[in-house]
């Protein structure tokens, strides 16, 4: 068996987990993890499977007949994730402004954090109607980071843009 990644899109229409599904089924294979989403009309989904490693162009070939499906599948060996980092859950919310995202995601990259997850939303401020921001992510942080030079930096970065934000470490032990 080999661990397969699949990353597809395209125009939403009922049936696709279903036909996708089906064509890993039908090669003897096994979804491992998967997420699925929805925006505006385009269904995009990111999964991990095993299949046997004779099937594997037997699926890209099948995967190619589902039409407007745009598909990549590669190893999931080139994607494991170092153990010498620990999970966090990191969310932040402030009013709506322009370049928020790229302010954290840039401090992230030069912190040598990834980023595993991010979802965003808005939504209106109860009283006030304004237009809040909402980020909620998971992060991979290097064990070896100072943890309270992290705090420190990210507190600043929280003032300089008006952001109240929340950092909690996913598996405590």
């Amino acid at each position: 068996m080999i661990k397969l990644f699949l990353n597809t899109y395209g125009i939403d229409k009922p049936g696709l987990i279903s036909d996708i599904s089906k064509l890993i089924y039908s090669v003897s294979g096994n979804i491992i993890e998967s997420k699925m989403v929805r925006l505006e009309n385009i269904f995009t989904i990111v999964m991990s499977f095993e299949i046997p490693a004779d099937n594997k162009s037997i699926l890209q070939d099948k995967i190619k007949s589902i039409n407007d499906l745009h598909t990549t599948i590669d190893t999931l060996d080139s994607f494991i994730k170092k153990s010498n980092h620990k999970e966090y859950k990191f969310s932040l919310e402030c009013l709506d402004s322009e370049g928020i995202v790229n302010h954290f995601t840039a401090f992230f990259r030069l912190q040598n954090i990834n980023i595993d997850e991010m979802d965003t939303t808005t939504t209106n401020a109860p009283i006030t109607g304004s237009i809040l921001f909402n980020l909620d992510a998971v992060l991979s942080i290097p064990q070896d980071i100072n943890k309270d030079e992290l705090i420190n930096s990210l507190n600043i970065l929280s003032e300089k843009y008006n952001v109240k934000y929340d950092l909690l470490l996913l598996k405590p032990e």
